[in-house]
């Protein structure tokens, strides 16, 4: 569990997150359930914005309005959002549902920062650290300003990960690779709310039913998500039995009852 590689990449860029946190000082990052709108807007200085009905048409519309432009915007393509996070111009935006419940709204947020930090944040650190003297082109090229296909060429043969592209698709028309960043969203949700490290002496502690609830009134989860959780703990944490004795486990029942 802990030691996949999604899951190394998520304690990576936490790590990495907890540090710029604790020497901005701007709120205590030891408080759960963590409030992501205060952390997204105070401390990362990124907007959010709650939209009553949240579309990709409203979305769009709210970024043309920033533009000071009037853009038409497929209707084909529409449809409903939690969350959506954009980058670029006019500049880095998280939009959110408004009338989802608090503790829903609180984790959309938690997984549209995990992209921000993990698609975009970190693949821009990887490409200035491997590329330093292209710090202005590749600066450009992660405020969607421009295209620069000999940095995309270079940045192919040292084998690096690619500048993200939208995944706002659904269904047949999703992007290769699309399914392993939502995924990695959530693992970072999961994780930045209710650190592994601290859930698990509480899987140890508690029943099932008793360890989703406080994962709910503790973390701030989700109910599905705190299921799933523990779930996968459970897989983890939880003693196997040795293989021939389940193979041999019904026979031996059966010798007992027959001895009785």
């Amino acid at each position: 569990m802990q030691d996949s590689p999604l899951m190394q990449r998520v304690f990576s860029v936490i790590g990495a997150l907890q540090n710029v946190l604790c020497k901005g000082m701007e709120l205590d990052i030891r408080t759960f359930p963590r409030n992501m709108e205060s952390l997204i807007v105070y401390s990362l200085e990124i907007p959010v914005v709650r939209i009553q009905d949240l579309t990709l048409a409203a979305a769009s519309r709210y970024l043309c309005a920033l533009r000071g432009k009037t853009e038409a915007f497929n209707e084909i393509n529409n449809r409903n959002l939690y969350g959506l996070l954009h980058i670029g111009p006019p500049c880095n935006i998280i939009f959110v549902r408004e009338d989802l419940p608090a503790h829903i709204r609180n984790y959309v947020l938690a997984h549209e920062l995990g992209h921000f930090l993990i698609d975009v944040f970190s693949v821009r650190h990887l490409w200035l650290k491997t590329f330093p003297e292209q710090r202005d082109a590749i600066e450009r090229a992660f405020k969607w300003q421009e295209a620069n296909a000999l940095l995309d060429l270079q940045v192919l043969i040292k084998g690096l990960p690619p500048r993200p592209r939208a995944i706002t698709s659904r269904g047949e028309e999703m992007a290769p690779g699309t399914s392993e960043r939502e995924i990695q969203a959530d693992l970072f949700a999961r994780e930045f709310m209710a650190p592994l490290q601290l859930v698990s002496d509480l899987f140890r502690a508690n029943a099932g039913a008793d360890f989703i609830k406080l994962l709910r009134e503790q973390f701030g989860l989700p109910q599905r998500i705190a299921k799933g959780y523990y779930l996968e703990l459970r897989l983890w944490l939880e003693p196997k039995a040795d293989f021939i004795e389940r193979l041999f486990a019904p026979l031996l029942i059966s010798e007992n009852k027959n001895s009785q």
